[in-house]
């Protein structure tokens, strides 16, 4: 023990000697938690849309100031053909464009089917079918005034407006008896920084605890220093404990930083355990900590650590459900996230911060984590090879 407690005060020297670690430790969650959160963001707050409005009737400009009067619609230019909004597209100048046929306020008359037609850029897939889906709504409000107001469509009829994005037709249906309310749960407010704050947590111990430990084993072979360390009568355990206590300590200060920052900045909810949440987080900590040590043990330079270490972490992170569902990924995704630290704590994460989850509704992910965490850490102790 004596000789841990000797190699514990040489790290914490190192690093205290070291003012790159030093603003790294305060700096990096602070800039992380005050720019990832609030822009790393999939919602759709601006849509700029062209119209082509060949009915110019009341109708028809009734619908175009529905879509305006939206918070996400702005009409950016009004072509005067079809040619004329692919283009539009095809230079970014706008995002969707709306065709209304000359026939559309016969249409709402009866004397024909009422017909839209949307071109959306779909570049970026999600982006494209959110907008897709505001405007299906917008029109499906304006459909459900006119046949209230007016009524078109009786009761026993398959009215309705069809907007087609693109020439496929898709009807806004029958209008029902029923109203459906939606009630939020966990988010009412549909805040996507309540979604990304915790991943951005997972995301901050991370780059702390995978990145910085793994480098300063690396640095100490480039300086030969571990070379002295080796000639001494030092247990493998203990010069991975030397290691990995540190970057533990100042991984659970980082964390503890940026939820404080989430709380003051972005008024983040905390609905669970907070010893809880910091066990979980701990116990994550040991693994990321194991596996960088393990990178290391293979490394000779920081550039090859780095190599190695960026190319696993994309793929921990964006495997890890921060973006996207993991149930939506591929079965095969699915299956490689069983030994992917990341993805544990980003789901226990959000489900202690937002749902207030206890023990045993994490317990098996909790479970899992602390697995990969032993198995990660004895491998690391392995592969180090001490030589004199």
């Amino acid at each position: 023990m004596r000789k841990l407690i000797f190699l514990l005060r040489k790290e914490f020297r190192q690093i205290r000697r070291n003012p790159f670690m030093i603003r790294a430790i305060i700096g990096v969650p602070i800039l992380q938690m005050l720019i990832l959160v609030p822009a790393v963001t999939f919602e759709v707050k601006r849509i700029d849309l062209a119209v082509i409005d060949s009915d110019r009737s009341q109708a028809s400009r009734e619908l175009v100031s529905k879509l305006t009067g939206s918070s996400f619609f702005v009409v950016t230019a009004i072509p005067g053909s079809i040619r004329e909004a692919e283009s539009m597209l095809f230079s970014g100048d706008a995002d969707m464009a709306l065709v209304i046929p000359s026939d559309f306020s016969e249409g709402l008359s009866g004397v024909t089917r009422p017909r839209l037609q949307v071109l959306v850029d779909a570049v970026n897939a999600t982006s494209a079918q959110l907008s897709w889906s505001y405007l299906v709504s917008v029109v499906r409000d304006f459909n459900r005034e006119v046949v209230l107001n007016k009524g078109m469509v009786t009761a026993a009829s398959p009215g309705g407006i069809i907007a087609s994005p693109g020439g496929m037709a898709m009807s806004s249906g029958s209008l029902p008896g029923l109203s459906v309310s939606p009630r939020y749960w966990y988010n009412p407010t549909l805040n996507y920084k309540y979604y990304m704050l915790p991943g951005v947590l997972v995301i901050l111990i991370t780059a702390i605890g995978l990145m910085m430990s793994g480098l300063n084993l690396v640095r100490e072979k480039e300086s030969g220093t571990i070379e002295q360390i080796n000639v001494t009568p030092v247990m493998k355990w203990e010069l991975i404990a030397s290691k990995v206590i540190p970057f533990f300590i100042i991984g659970l200060i980082d964390l503890a930083l940026g939820l404080s920052i989430g709380w003051v900045a972005f008024n983040i909810p905390f609905e669970g355990s907070l010893l809880l949440f910091f066990a979980c987080a701990a116990i994550f900590l040991v693994a990321v900590l194991g596996v960088a040590l393990f990178f290391s043990t293979m490394a000779s330079t920081q550039q090859q650590f780095l190599f190695v270490a960026f190319f696993f972490v994309m793929i921990f992170i964006l495997m890890s459900g921060i973006f996207t569902p993991t149930e939506s990924m591929p079965l095969w995704a699915q299956q490689f996230n069983w030994v992917n630290p990341v993805a544990y704590l980003m789901r226990i994460n959000r489900m202690v911060m937002l749902k207030g989850s206890g023990f045993q509704d994490i317990a098996a992910d909790m479970g899992m984590l602390a697995m990969l965490a032993v198995a990660f850490l004895a491998l690391a102790i392995w592969a180090y090879r001490k030589r004199a």
